[in-house]
C-alpha cells in the first residue's frame, strides 16, 4: 500500500478551499449584478454613480 505524503494530503486541501472561494467570488458577484439591476429599479435614484475618483477626490479635501 503507498502511504500518502503529508504534502500530498495538504494540496488536496487547498484544491478544496481554492474551490470554496471560486464558488464564492461566482455567488457574489452574480449578488452584485442583481443588486445594479434592483438599483435601476428603484424610483428616484440618482442616476449617476460616483466614480471612486470622485468619491477619494471628496475625502482628500478634508482638513488634517
Amino acid at each position: 500500500m503507498n502511504a500518502r505524503k503529508p504534502a500530498d494530503l495538504i494540496r488536496d486541501e487547498a484544491e478544496f478551499v481554492a474551490a470554496g472561494i471560486e464558488l464564492q467570488q461566482q455567488g457574489l458577484e452574480l449578488l452584485l449584478a442583481e443588486m445594479r439591476a434592483l438599483a435601476t429599479l428603484i424610483p428616484g435614484k440618482d442616476k449617476h454613480q460616483p466614480t471612486d475618483a470622485e468619491i477619494e477626490a471628496g475625502f482628500d479635501n478634508m482638513p488634517v
